[in-house]
């Protein structure tokens, strides 16, 4: 995701990358009768993921630079509960995330850069969170909606060598009470050619939103790995 590129020309540049990301994904849904949670970690995940799809676009003019990353993610799955209240929890977890941002460089110099901008965060879920019956009877909650968040974000990039750059990313979006999101992410790229990289680091995203009738939170937290084409 949003990978830097060190030098800017008077000419449009272009990146894609696809990547992993080894995500521990949380989620709960809060309604009048209570809350109800689940989570799940990345080496759970392989084993119940459904589908995954996630990568991003970069387009680059001068010290402009306009961004697209998405991420969706199938999962379905079934845990333990403590006590005996209840028998076990299912879930069926259906995100998509997607994220486009305008950045401006304000500042570029031995080998340092700041890139500012804004952009908007699309989030959509079709999630259900299922508590068996156990002492207690069963009660299930559901989310199937979708918003979209203004955001801020700025991006610093610093090139350690001809072939490694650290990149670190942050966005915060929502300005509202009933909608806030914010994600964090850190890489570092190593330049195998001109054209093709290697990238590595860490990603947080964390999602709150209020539908009016019940709470749905949402984060993922975890390693990333992938590849970049610049062209």
């Amino acid at each position: 995701m949003t990978p830097a590129i060190t030098h800017a020309e008077d000419a449009w540049q272009f990146s894609g990358t696809f990547y992993l990301w080894g995500a521990e994904t949380s989620t709960t849904i809060t309604t009048p009768a209570g809350s109800i949670g689940a989570t799940l970690s990345f080496s759970d995940a392989l084993e119940n993921l459904d589908f995954a799809f996630m990568g991003s676009v970069e387009a680059r003019y001068d010290r402009w630079s306009l961004i697209t990353d998405i991420a969706t993610t199938t999962l379905a799955f079934s845990q333990t509960t403590p006590g005996t209240n209840f028998s076990g929890l299912d879930a069926d977890i259906r995100t998509t995330v997607l994220n486009a941002y305008a950045l401006y460089r304000t500042y570029e110099d031995s080998g340092m850069s700041l890139d500012l901008g804004a952009g908007l965060r699309w989030f959509e879920t079709d999630t259900t969170l299922t508590l068996l019956p156990g002492a207690l009877a069963g009660r299930s909650a559901q989310v199937d909606n979708s918003w979209t968040d203004p955001v801020v974000a700025a991006r610093f990039s610093y090139q350690l060598s001809d072939q490694w750059t650290v990149v670190s990313f942050l966005d915060y979006g929502g300005f509202r009470s009933n909608s806030t999101s914010w994600q964090a992410l850190i890489t570092a790229q190593y330049a195998i050619t001109d054209s093709w990289s290697l990238v590595g680091g860490y990603r947080y995203l964390d999602i709150d939103h209020d539908t009016g009738t019940q709470n749905f939170s949402f984060s993922q937290s975890g390693p990333v790995f992938g590849a970049t084409y610049r062209f």
